[in-house]
């Protein structure tokens, strides 16, 4: 007979236009999963004319709280989390909580190794925001996400045991490896706590 599954989290960290919620969206039509955006909890308790990444970060603790209440209430196999570039101690502390109640837990941390990859999303976004507004997105100026925002995302730390994809590549390799990664973790039994480097080509 076989072991029931456990419930896995895979956390998403990563600078914005990193394709995070691509890969979510993509992912979920592979193995099903409840996704959890952190910008959306985000709109949801702050004021539009207060949106900035100063408010962001002194929110951090509340988002962590909206999204363990989010798992607790909503039951599902697999949930992805899109955390962005939250604080280390935050991010950590979500870690922690999830292996205490006994799921196994994948970290990801998405890298987009082109720049021109990034201007295209960055412009791609706005085009589609013109049309149609979406909340849990905004536009980001490149100048303030390779200063301000990249300078904000404090460095993942091995002992964090995330795996890093480079989102340059094509997203049906990036996702296939994602899935690997969720199988291998599982199928061990533990979560995975060493951080390796996946190379998507």
């Amino acid at each position: 007979m076989s072991a029931p599954t456990r419930q896995t989290v895979v956390l998403f960290s990563g600078l914005p236009y990193t394709g995070k919620t691509a890969i979510i969206h993509r992912l979920q039509d592979v193995l099903p999963g409840e996704a959890i955006h952190v910008d959306v909890h985000f709109r949801d308790i702050v004021a539009e004319d207060e949106v900035c990444l100063k408010r962001w970060l002194e929110e951090n603790p509340r988002l962590v709280d909206r999204i363990i209440e989010h798992m607790r209430s909503v039951p599902a196999d697999r949930y992805y989390v899109e955390i962005g570039i939250m604080r280390k101690k935050h991010r950590r502390h979500l870690i922690e909580w999830s292996r205490s109640v006994g799921y196994d837990v994948l970290p990801v941390l998405l890298e987009c190794h082109s720049r021109e990859a990034i201007a295209a999303r960055q412009e791609a976004r706005m085009q589609a925001l013109a049309l149609s507004p979406e909340k849990q997105k905004i536009a980001i100026d490149l100048d303030e996400l390779y200063g301000p925002i990249a300078s904000a995302f404090e460095k993942i730390e091995a002992s964090e045991g995330y795996h890093v994809v480079d989102t340059s590549k094509p997203i049906d390799v990036c996702v296939n490896r994602i899935v690997e990664l969720i199988g291998a973790n599982g199928a061990s039994g533990e979560t995975d706590r060493g951080t390796t480097e996946i190379q998507a080509g």
